[in-house]
């Protein structure tokens, strides 16, 4: 076999294998050969007909096993090529051969793009302080205490740090904003729905409803106005003054629950010191890992902007269609309906392309890095996702692994996915911290 290139684009070409008469003449006694060997035709016993019948009873099954089994070694023989870097197959065409003829078939892939590796080691980020302090953890107790607070109706207008059970709705001048941001249902209208009077961290984007409702009780009515910030993520507001009409249906106080034995208890504690140093360990532990995240997305942001390069179209394609689908599937989940999707599908469509381009450039750098850094997938590394992904799903850890047999693809997805993780980790380690 012997094969051609020719460039479709910078990351896109078409591989023609040429297969001579030979090599399809000795494919073609092979595949017959192993159909004799099996073959149950009435009168003979298995394996012992001859042939030439073998041939007549099984021409299309063998026809077919010829075009696989030369078709996959043409394929393998482009793989091997390392000149070529193949990424993904795209499209096969031509691949009808003969015993005793000589044929070809062409293959469209999409090669991986040659690029310098961006310097990955010491990238400098800024961390905060791991330490905590007094005041945090009095802070965190506190917190929990009002989680586990009773919330008790009340007559009176409601005070700051009351729940209020209301409806509202908003408008941008006579246009309903749930007509403007369909897919931002907490901007528009809410028949009923429960805020936290006055609360430091509101409704994303209505900060007028939840320090409107303060002084307000039940069956009071009132109209509010939101100032959009200039940058705000829905254009159409952004800059926007919108009038929200608001009507509370219930006021509740919180009750905060006693110190007591009875609280120390459920928090896994004798008394307050001991709740004290269980809280300190819990913070330090967030810290350690919000610094983490922070590492990760400023190692991200530096090897994307570190060098430029063109991506192979297929991976763009399917980044963008999984990124979508994802995107669909949250969206459902909290309501969204199929119209919804139509009406803004370009958006979104252009919106998950630039974050599918992102993450594909992202991936190619880990592969690299992953190279130089002689990264390896190791059995455990595939049993501990595979235990991750069953407690997740709630399914029997057996039932993966024989979906992951029986689909060769879906395992090979898994291991790369799985050293993409490992190589970001590596570089992770590796950056330098600025406090």
């Amino acid at each position: 076999m012997k094969h051609t290139v020719e460039k479709i684009s910078d990351t896109r070409k078409a591989v023609t294998v040429s297969v001579t008469a030979e090599e399809t003449a000795q494919t073609g006694k092979e595949v017959v050969s192993a159909f004799a060997r099996q073959a149950n035709l009435p009168g003979f016993r298995p394996g012992k007909a001859p042939v030439d019948m073998v041939q007549k009873r099984y021409a299309k099954e063998i026809a077919d096993e010829v075009n696989s089994k030369l078709t996959s070694q043409a394929y393998e023989l482009i793989n091997k090529d390392e000149s070529l870097a193949v990424y993904a197959l795209v499209n096969i065409e031509g691949a009808a051969f003969t015993p005793g003829n000589s044929g070809e078939v062409k293959f469209t892939v999409d090669v991986r793009p040659e690029f310098t590796t961006p310097e990955y080691k010491g990238i400098e980020v800024s961390v905060d302080s791991e330490e905590v302090s007094k005041e945090e953890i009095e802070k965190a107790i506190e917190n929990i205490r009002r989680q586990r607070a009773e919330y008790k109706p009340v007559e009176r207008a409601a005070e700051k740090g009351d729940y209020v059970r209301l409806s509202y709705e908003g408008k941008l001048g006579d246009k309903k904003i749930s007509e403007i941001a369909p897919d931002r249902h907490m901007l528009g209208t809410q028949a009923s729905t429960w805020e936290e009077a006055g609360a430091e961290e509101g409704t994303p984007g209505v900060r007028a409803v939840v320090d409107g409702i303060v002084g307000m009780k039940a069956g009071d009515k009132k109209t509010v106005t939101e100032k959009f910030a200039k940058d705000f993520d829905v254009k159409e507001l952004a800059g926007k003054s919108a009038e929200y009409d608001i009507e509370v249906k219930e006021v509740r106080e919180r009750v905060l629950p006693e110190m007591n034995e009875e609280f120390f208890k459920a928090m896994g504690a004798d008394g307050l010191p001991k709740l004290k140093e269980i809280m300190k360990a819990d913070l330090a532990r967030s810290k350690a890992q919000k610094n983490r995240q922070t590492k990760r997305e400023a190692v991200i942001e530096k090897l994307q902007g570190a060098v430029d390069f063109p991506l192979p179209e297929s991976a763009i394609e399917t980044e963008t269609q999984d990124i979508l689908r994802s995107h669909m599937e949250e969206r459902m989940a909290h309501g969204a309906t199929q119209e919804e999707f139509e009406a803004h599908k370009e958006q979104l469509f252009a919106q998950a392309t630039e974050a599918a381009k992102k993450r594909v450039k992202l991936n190619l750098i880990l592969a690299a890095i992953a190279q130089k850094e002689s990264v390896k997938v190791e059995n455990q590394d595939i049993q501990n996702r595979i235990m991750q992904e069953a407690i997740m799903t709630r399914q029997d850890p057996a039932k993966i692994v024989k979906e992951l047999q029986k689909d060769r693809s879906l395992l090979a997805n898994l291991q790369r996915s799985l050293l993409l993780a490992k190589t970001l980790e590596v570089v992770i380690d590796q950056t330098v911290e600025k406090k």
